[in-house]
C-alpha cells in the first residue's frame, strides 16, 4: 500500500481543505493565526508535505467556521464519487488476534 501522503484520497482532502479556506475568505496566514500554528504548517498541509491528525483537522474546520462532521461527509462523498468500484472490506481469518 502506498504511503498515505501519496494516495489519491489525500489529494482530495488537500484540495477540499484549500477550497474551504479560500471560500471562508481566509489566507494561509489568517488560518495559521487562528489555529496557533505557523503559515508554513498550513502550506505544508495544503501541499501534501504534512499529514493532519483528527484534532488538527477539527481545529482547522472550527477556524473556518465549518462543522467537522459535515466536512468529513463531503470528503467521503468526494472519495466515493472518484472511485469506480466499491471499497474492499477486510476479511476475517477466523483466528484470534495475538497480543504482543
Amino acid at each position: 500500500m502506498p504511503k498515505t501522503l501519496y494516495r489519491p484520497e489525500n489529494t482530495i482532502l488537500r484540495t477540499q481543505l484549500r477550497r474551504a479556506r479560500e471560500a471562508s475568505g481566509l489566507t494561509q496566514v489568517d488560518l495559521s493565526s487562528a489555529i496557533g500554528k505557523s503559515q508554513t504548517f498550513v502550506s505544508d498541509v495544503e501541499r501534501g508535505v504534512r499529514r493532519l491528525d483528527t484534532v488538527e483537522l477539527w481545529e482547522i474546520c472550527r477556524a473556518m467556521g465549518l462543522d467537522l462532521t459535515a466536512f468529513v461527509s463531503e470528503f467521503q462523498a468526494a472519495i466515493e464519487s472518484s472511485r469506480s468500484s466499491k471499497p474492499k472490506k477486510a476479511k476475517s481469518t477466523g483466528l484470534p488476534r495475538r497480543r504482543k
